[in-house]
């Protein structure tokens, strides 16, 4: 998998996330506010998460699941 378009310096594994975010929170048709809110993050981290302009950390990951309604490995999987 290739770098982000806009930076080639993001590794592909943060971009593959952030787009599994970004597929789990449409397929519930939430918001990235209502996101955010749900796993007690700043709407502004939670974006950068999904453009892959920051990575998450361990401790969030269950919070983050919760809030798009999934087992917290699936927030690594494809469907």
């Amino acid at each position: 998998m290739a770098n982000s378009d806009s930076d080639p310096g993001i590794p592909a594994q943060r971009v593959l996330f952030g787009r599994r975010l970004r597929a789990l929170r449409e397929r519930q048709g939430l918001t990235q506010t209502a996101v955010a809110a749900a796993a007690g993050m700043d709407r502004s981290f939670y974006i950068d998460l999904e453009t892959a302009r920051h990575s998450v950390s361990v401790d969030r990951i269950p919070a983050l699941a919760k809030a798009l309604g999934v087992e917290p490995h699936e927030l690594f999987t494809e469907d």
